[in-house]
């Protein structure tokens, strides 16, 4: 996949590996409880800001659905109507999530850290409990990776669009109840570096690609 310059590649490595040192230094903050009572604090903010019935059932929308509906939607999408660009984007996007997800969920398991209506008083749960972890969220760092990866490889008014949607689904997540402003920060740091190390690694996609069936690749121009 060259859709990004063959150049900007390892500056792609340097700025993932930044990236992913950053989350280390946000999940030791959590752990120490350094940001407990910024967490609490912003986390009651977003929670309790209630606009309208509307409002929230938007957000429960977006926190139910945005991330395995929307961007496994994405992918199929891309790799069944696209191009050879697409095609490759919804691999590398297949890739980061595959990596992103047994990732997560070690990190939740081995670093339990109680969901925020388990912590704090008079939480407005907007969705049902949820029994992992709360440190990082795993739909930001699912949408935080789909998006980068768009960001990087597709048209920008698409790119626009998913970037948009992944923002608003991490948002969700406080709006519901259910993740602290740390979690999604630490999502989206985990989510964001490793989407731009698999996209420094361009060869590997191209490999995979290469070895499709014919008529699942895109039709030669």
């Amino acid at each position: 996949m060259k859709v990004v310059d063959a150049r900007n590649w390892k500056w792609l490595q340097i700025a993932g590996s930044i990236i992913l040192g950053l989350f280390i230094v946000v999940g030791f903050s959590v752990k120490s409880g350094v940001l407990q009572t910024w967490d609490a604090g912003s986390f009651s903010v977003v929670n309790s800001w209630a606009p309208s019935p509307t409002m929230d059932s938007i957000m429960i929308v977006l926190s139910l659905y945005g991330r395995e509906l929307v961007w496994g939607g994405v992918v199929l999408g891309l790799f069944a109507l696209g191009g050879e660009r697409e095609k490759k984007t919804a691999l590398t996007m297949a890739m980061v999530f595959l990596i992103l997800i047994p990732v997560g969920w070690s990190i939740k398991t081995l670093d339990y850290r109680p969901r925020p209506y388990d912590a704090i008083a008079d939480v407005r749960l907007l969705v049902p409990r949820e029994v992992d972890g709360s440190f990082p969220s795993g739909h930001t760092l699912i949408v935080a990776g789909g998006a980068v990866v768009a960001w990087l490889s597709l048209r920008r008014r698409w790119s626009l669009l998913l970037v948009a949607e992944a923002m608003t689904v991490a948002i969700s997540r406080v709006y519901v109840g259910v993740h602290y402003p740390s979690d999604i920060l630490g999502g989206a740091l985990l989510g964001g570096g490793v989407a731009l190390l698999v996209c420094s690694k361009p060869d590997y996609v191209d490999k995979i690609y290469s070895k499709l069936p014919e008529g699942l690749k895109a039709a030669k121009k």
